[in-house]
């Protein structure tokens, strides 16, 4: 891993941002992308990284529960 800020701070908050907004017009209820979220951040803090991204893991399902109620608001 060449550089591990911009892929914690620029490219997988981008990628939680972008499959939330997708989802909520995929899947129809807000709480799938979060939990989605969830469960593939935790696998790969297990297989990928190490125990310490588990808060990653918390702040990336927040951002992915906000973004998917924004969007479900503005789908409105």
């Amino acid at each position: 891993m060449k550089d591990p800020f911009g892929l914690v701070f620029i490219t997988l908050p981008t990628i939680v941002v972008l499959s939330s907004i997708v989802g909520i017009f995929l899947f129809k209820k807000w709480f799938v992308m979060p939990l989605l979220t969830f469960v593939v951040f935790i696998i790969l803090t297990f297989t990928v990284f190490n125990e310490s991204f588990f808060i990653w893991v918390v702040v990336y399902t927040v951002l992915s529960a906000i973004v998917s109620l924004i969007a479900k608001s503005i789908k409105k």
